[in-house]
């Protein structure tokens, strides 16, 4: 461990003298800015599914719109279902990002996997919030501009079109953000 940790500190440094006196590095970029602490430590980094992962959000996706549909009592049931499969899967895809640590302390394993959990809920639900407010100010902003609101977003349909493009968000942060 030792050995990778003055490997690791190396590299770093030659890459940091190299920046301070204005040359490039052959080391790639993550690895070479890695000193740097991102400006906002919150927010999505891109880091996209495998493609067989990416084809099951997808796939929840559509069957909690279709089951939306066809659901007598309430459309918010399933995609609040769907929701909470792709908050499933968000948290398992970064499991192997923000591993547990190797302790058997309760509190470092509580706090890494809240952690966890804090991640997943923000960028899953962060981006169900973000598309389901664009569909939901639309009608306004059309109105506003005086364009003709489509059909889809006007009477019943318009509940129904926040929620499914606040799924579309959900599966789209759970597919292609961490």
């Amino acid at each position: 461990k030792k050995v990778i940790e003055s490997a690791h500190t190396t590299i770093m440094m030659s890459s940091l003298s190299a920046r301070l006196q204005g040359g490039a590095s052959s080391v790639s970029k993550d690895i070479r800015y890695a000193d740097r602490a991102p400006m906002f430590r919150w927010r999505p980094r891109k880091h996209v599914a495998e493609q067989k992962d990416v084809l099951i959000n997808g796939g929840i996706w559509a069957f909690a719109i279709w089951w939306a549909n066809k659901s007598t009592y309430s459309p918010w049931q399933p995609l609040m279902m769907g929701f909470g499969v792709l908050f499933i899967r968000m948290n398992l895809k970064l499991m192997p990002l923000m591993p547990r640590p190797a302790t058997d302390d309760r509190t470092e394993i509580r706090k890494s996997d809240t952690a966890r959990l804090g991640r997943a809920f923000g960028v899953v639900g962060g981006l169900f919030a973000v598309f389901a407010a664009v569909v939901a100010t639309l009608p306004s902003v059309l109105m506003a501009l005086r364009i003709t609101v489509p059909l889809w977003l006007l009477g019943s349909l318009y509940e129904y079109s926040v929620g499914v493009a606040g799924l579309l968000g959900s599966m789209v942060g759970a597919s292609f953000c961490r």
